[in-house]
């Protein structure tokens, strides 16, 4: 596809022939193996973008052949690319560059170790080479196999300790440096070129498959293909047309860590049986790749694959040769003659870790005599573990526990944290001792080294700028003795959690960590906890014995002071939570809770009475999260959220330092002085500009009084400057010391979303909702240059370091890079959603892109190629920040998660999960049997019993804030509308959703249901109103003229009209069967948060900008009466018909956290409703099975109350738990301010 300037991806291409066929999507699923719900809303509307920027015209599903076969009549006529796509040069110029430079491969390590040192094995690498590359001599190899074509499966068998992994890395270091230095730099193909993908994964950890492919397929997809189909066939089927497609060498090491012990050999664990699926398709189907397979063990599918001639087949490593051996013995500076080196050597069968192991007792026991270990006459190879056994069993106590730590920390371990971990403490002098004891005695190693730029660059890291990089010196253990020294600790624990053993080892070791990396505490839990806790049901039968054992335990544990000090308290937490055990009513007073981790773990009236907490992590109160960053000097990470909230956290432990209230609703702004001591936000609900002091959270002036609301805030590099973006399409810039605005900036037409200054502060360029990137230059304040490209919203920019590049990203689901120079662009493709934020590395050589597809991509800026894909969120990723080392990002997302990545690994280090459950929206059921609520924190929808107070179910379909909730008139739908940008039908009565609308092209703010049920309305942030018919969901019209987000809708009481109001205010009226305005409201100063028509149809009723409630005559347009009584903004209306029994009711919701029952004829105030502690966002009026009139309400303090409209009794309050609800902390310690704060928020108390 020359247009595209890309090979379609293999789920493209099944699109393009299947649409080409004239079938649905549900058809190419159903013939592809691809979810139907993937092609449809992100492959299927990627690729049809794909083809529009293509080939510069609108292409879609209908209409794509069309274009294509006239282009293909017209391409001889057509003008160059760079003609046609002028501002694309520079993009193409790089481009051909980096296709120019394809010879060196793709290379991924892994935990790949550091090989420098390796003895031998040069025939057998030969041979794998020979395999592998198809490329046999004449003669047959030293193995006697005959020649054949190359191999698509080789499994490399041997003893734990043989050298299976270190041959593998030499192999794969072979592959890839073959055809850097063989390659003729010609792009064709043949069947012995050298290999495009090399890519190292380790399977000690046991990863389930679809972690597995969900890692490898974007990285042979060049992070074109992020969206696995569903099941494992179909996701093995997209791995195998990538080998087919490109020569890959795919390692797989310690492939036993996915068998069963002690079954029948080549078994897989439980959970496990897809890798078997896995093995056979490789071996069985044609490609042009390579699977090499380490293991103790040959898999079943390997045996029944392999043959001599065939293109499967295994080598079995044996000892390495006696002149290899001899050289290892030398340099441990062993003595002896030929023959006792021949013994020694044959007693260990030339294992090399066996022998390193033993080499070190001859030197430190014999002074390096082989002859006098010899003379011993007691150590008979037996295996290595009884090697290990031996081993081991010399260790000091302190050995001991270092080698315990290494096993249970599973990566490489600095001596600062293995002197974090260790109890009782010693000094780091003595830990250094033992560390170099048991280097000596070859049971740990070293995973310090050098990585050089080129290594650098073919792990996709672009960062190093010809330099090497130091890393931390760290130890661990081969993967043998790791995991002898595993099951060792499992062993132990299962025996002192049944009681047959006092509790010593999880008095000393935390079997998970709350402070380790995301990923190491899931190989934990995984491979220690989880074998622990199958042990443990299978010894106690059921889940009830199991639980009467361990409250047995804890009760032991309480009485027994010589067991307080330790990690024992919690690691019965965390196996109780394993277990998914009840915790409800369990006392762990007095007791240290180290290292838990319970962010999700409900802990309802658990007693934690004068615990100690130290290091423990619990749930967070974020909301959806808005923006994030980090402290100039790294040490601190702020993020702000939708309820206003600014939240303070230490970068290296992860704990909260602080957490205050900024601003009443969202705080877009978010800016750390270059000082890092002040903090400066805004809020598009407020005109206020807010400097806070960073160590207390305190206000440190008046606040700046700014002309409109504000999106965006920024320090200059001096912090001399603020400067503002406004939601008119203003720039203000501020004097910090003197608070005076220095200047206004004009040219944009819409809000500006973000700015940016230059590193010098000579330079500032925004980005705004009217599609344009604007340069200013900040001496003469003036605009430089205009940068026109994006289709829709530019939501950030950012400023490359250098100052030569400013980056955006873009509603239009585009990031691109601007030459500032010449005004070109390079455009970034990849997510299949809305882009929400960009961000360059601090040394310029990667971007980071983040979106509402959930995904952050990472941009190598030499090549512009996307080098990975951070998958782990599960809903919008609205913000990124690069530390200012660059070896993290920061990311946060619209479900009120948080998260820190490993920047070269692509793997999460640490994430926060807010736990707050505000209702932003509800709505009454016409027959009172129902209350429905939808959230803008949790992103939740839920459905509600009014009568008994309980939820009926939890709705989490939407990946983004809902806004809105509807109910149809025969209260059989309901609706809900997000800003993940699309509207949700539901049934009432089966709970199930039952149709998916997508047109909007983003944020679904406001819904609406005819009275007769029969048409939808829904409002949108693309400025647009949308009518659907309800049964169906088919289209009907798209109601055009706001110049903004349109926010709420409503219909007139016949059905006939419908009106719309936008974020500035202005009403409009539309004839619904035609889709035509027939009335526009300008003139009232409205607040653009709700409409509603009066019971006549012939008057509105709206929210004015003062507190006030205006009514509105529609005929003239005049405002006939004005309601004040609120002392806040007013942000809900909601309108009771009048009837035989009453008249016309309005009920209103209010920032002072009061609701307001007006007479809407004499405009008297009837009541003034009081209980909720929080914003009110949400009214709607029900009634009961006896016509009693109900009011519903919604509040930022996570309750929904039901109120008697007569009387104004609150008759009940509808609440989810909260995660914390009733657990007692007092005097408990190990516990910042901060997290003081946030338990009680979610529900702790401190009782005596």
């Amino acid at each position: 596809m020359t247009k595209v300037k890309r090979r379609l991806s293999p789920v493209e291409t099944a699109i393009l022939s299947g649409s080409w066929q004239g079938q649905t999507y549900e058809e190419i699923a159903s013939s592809t193996n691809y979810a139907a719900s993937y092609l449809k809303r992100y492959a299927g509307p990627k690729l049809w973008q794909l083809l529009s920027d293509g080939l510069g015209e609108e292409v879609s599903k209908t209409n794509f052949r069309a274009s294509l076969e006239h282009h293909y009549q017209q391409e001889s006529e057509e003008v160059s690319e760079e003609t046609r796509e002028p501002k694309n040069k520079a993009s193409e110029k790089r481009n051909s560059q980096h296709r120019a430079d394809t010879a060196s491969p793709c290379v991924d390590w892994g935990e790949a170790t550091d090989v420098s040192t390796f003895y031998g094995r040069q025939p057998e690498l030969k041979l794998l080479q020979q395999w592998i590359k198809g490329e046999f001599p004449e003669k047959q190899s030293l193995y006697g196999m005959p020649q054949a074509s190359r191999c698509r499966m080789i499994c490399l068998l041997g003893m734990g300790g043989i050298g299976k992994t270190s041959l593998s890395i030499k192999l794969a270091q072979k592959i890839a440096r073959s055809r850097s230095e063989e390659s003729d730099g010609s792009s064709a193909k043949t069947p012995d070129s050298p290999f495009e993908f090399v890519i190292w994964r380790s399977l000690r950890d046991a990863p389930p498959l679809d972690d597995l492919l969900e890692d490898l397929i974007p990285l042979l997809s060049h992070q074109q293909d992020i969206g696995l189909p569903k099941g494992t066939s179909a996701q093995i089927t997209r791995l195998i047309q990538y080998l087919k497609q490109n020569h890959c060498l795919l390692v797989l090491d310690n492939v036993e860590s996915i068998l069963q012990s002690g079954q029948v050999v080549g078994a897989y664990r439980s959970g496990y049986e897809a890798y078997g699926e896995l093995f056979q398709r490789v071996g069985a189907t044609e490609h042009q790749s390579c699977l090499l397979l380490t293991s103790r063990e040959k898999p079943s599918e390997v045996a029944a694959l392999e043959g001599d001639a065939l293109p499967v087949r295994s080598l079995q490593l044996t000892g390495l040769t006696p002149t290899d051996i001899n050289n290892i013995l030398d340099t441990k500076g062993l003595i002896g003659d030929a023959g006792d080196r021949n013994k020694l050597i044959e007693h260990y069968r030339g294992n090399p870790l066996a022998l390193k192991i033993v080499a070190t007792s001859i030197r430190d026991l014999f002074n390096g005599d082989i002859a006098e270990f010899l003379e011993q006459g007691t150590i008979v190879f037996n295996g290595l573990r009884r090697l290990l056994d031996e081993q081991i069993e010399r260790l000091s106590a302190l050995e001991q526990q270092v080698m315990n730590w290494l096993a249970l920390n599973r990566e490489g371990t600095t001596i600062d944290q293995l002197h974090a971990d260790i109890i009782p403490k010693v000094s780091k002098a003595r830990l250094l001792e033992v560390l170099e004891r048991l280097g000596r005695r070859c049971l740990i190693e070293t995973t310090a080294r050098t990585r050089t730029e080129q290594e650098s660059l073919q792990n996709g890291d672009a960062r190093q700028n010809g330099k090497s990089e130091r890393i931390p010196s760290s130890f661990t253990q081969q993967p043998a003795v790791m995991e002898y020294v595993t099951e060792h600790i499992i062993e132990t624990a299962v025996a002192e959690l049944k009681g047959t053993q006092s509790f010593n080892l999880l008095s000393h070791y935390a079997l998970t960590k709350a402070s380790a990396s995301d990923y190491i505490r899931e190989s934990q839990t995984r491979l220690i906890l989880e074998p622990i806790a199958t042990q443990l049901s299978s010894a106690f039968g059921s889940s009830a014995v199991l639980s009467q054992q361990l409250q047995q335990q804890l009760r032991q544990l309480k009485t027994t002071p010589e067991m307080y000090p330790g990690y024992a308290a919690a690691n019965l937490l965390s196996l109780l939570n394993y277990l998914h055990i009840d915790l409800s009513g369990w006392d762990f007073s007095h007791l240290p809770i180290w290292q838990a981790y319970l962010p999700e773990t409900p802990l309802h009236q658990v007693n934690f009475t004068e615990c100690d907490f130290t290091g423990s992590v619990f749930a967070q109160t974020l909301s959806s999260i808005v923006n994030v960053g980090y402290s100039p000097d790294g040490r601190l990470i702020a993020s702000c959220d939708s309820d206003g909230r600014i939240h303070l956290w230490d970068a290296a432990s992860g704990q909260p330092k602080l957490s205050w209230q900024a601003h009443n609703e969202f705080a877009w702004g978010l800016s750390f002085s270059p000082d890092g001591q002040t903090i400066a936000t805004g809020s598009p609900h407020d005109s206020l500009i807010k400097l806070w002091d960073v160590q207390t959270g305190q206000l440190l002036r008046k606040p700046f009084q700014i002309v409109k609301t504000s999106w965006t805030v920024q320090f200059s590099p001096d912090g001399k400057r603020l400067a503002i973006g406004e939601e008119e399409g203003w720039l203000e810039l501020w004097d910090v010391e003197t608070g005076i605005c220095l200047a206004f900036l004009e040219g944009h037409s819409d809000i500006v979303h973000s700015v940016a200054f230059s590193s010098d502060g000579k330079r500032l360029v925004s980005g705004s909702g009217d599609c344009a990137v604007r340069l200013w230059d900040l001496s003469t304040f003036s605009e430089m240059r205009q940068f026109e490209g994006h289709r829709h919203t530019v939501l950030s920019v950012s400023f490359s370091p250098n100052g030569q590049w400013v980056a955006s990203a873009s509603w239009d689901k585009t990031a691109r890079l601007w030459n500032l120079a010449t005004g070109e662009f390079s455009c970034f493709e990849g997510h299949t959603d809305l882009v929400w934020s960009v961000s360059f590395s601090p040394d310029g050589l990667l971007l980071a892109t983040a979106g509402q597809d959930q995904t952050i991509r990472l941009w190598n800026l030499q090549t512009e190629q996307p080098i990975r894909t951070l998958l782990g969120h599960r809903a919008c990723v609205t913000a990124i920040a690069f530390h200012p080392d660059g070896k993290t990002l920061l990311s946060g997302s619209a479900n009120s998660m948080q998260k820190v990545w490993d920047v070269t690994t692509g793997q999460a280090l640490r994430t926060w999960q807010g736990h707050l459950s505000r209702v932003w929206s509800v709505a009454f059921s016409p027959n009172g049997q129902h209350i429905v609520s939808g959230s803008a924190t949790d992103l939740l929808v839920r459905l509600w019993n009014p009568l008994e107070d309980t939820c009926l179910k939890t709705f989490n379909e939407h990946t983004h804030w809902v806004w809105d909730v509807t109910f149809s008139s025969d209260s059989k739908t309901f609706v809900s509308g997000s800003s993940d940008g699309t509207i949700k039908l539901w049934d009432a009565q089966t709970q199930q959703c039952i149709n998916t609308l997508h047109c909007h092209t983003n944020c679904i703010f406001g819904t609406a249901i005819s009275p007769d049920g029969k048409v939808l309305a829904s409002a949108s942030n693309d400025a647009t109103v949308k009518l659907w018919e309800l049964q169906t969901g088919t289209h009907l019209h798209t109601l055009v003229g706001h110049a903004f987000p349109v926010w709420h809708v409503t219909f007139s009481p016949d059905g006939r009209s419908l009106a719309s109001i936008a974020k500035n205010g202005i009403v409009r009226l539309w004839q619904v069967e035609t889709g035509t305005c027939i009335q526009v409201f300008d003139q009232h100063d409205l607040l653009g948060f709700e409409v509603e028509f009066c019971a006549d149809g012939q008057t509105l009723v709206g929210i004015g900008s003062d507190n006030s409630i205006k009514q509105l005559e529609i005929a003239t347009g005049e405002c006939l009466q004005v309601l004040r009584g609120h002392i806040a903004l007013v942000r809900s209306l909601a309108l009771r018909p009048p009837s035989s029994h009453h008249t016309q009711l309005l009920a209103s919701g209010s920032a002072d956290k009061t609701i307001r029952l007006w007479d809407l004829d004499s405009g008297k105030c009837l009541n003034v409703l009081q209980g909720h502690t929080g914003i009110i966002f949400s009214v709607a009026f029900g009634c009961d099975a006896t016509g009693r009139s109900l009011l519903a309400s919604g509040s930022f303090d996570e309750t929904i109350r039901v109120w008697d409209v007569e009387t104004g009794e609150c008759l009940r309050v509808l609440k989810s738990d909260r995660l914390c609800e009733g657990m007692n902390i007092f005097g408990a310690t190990g516990l910042t301010e901060a997290q003081h704060t946030t338990l009680r928020v979610l529900g702790a108390v401190e009782m005596k």
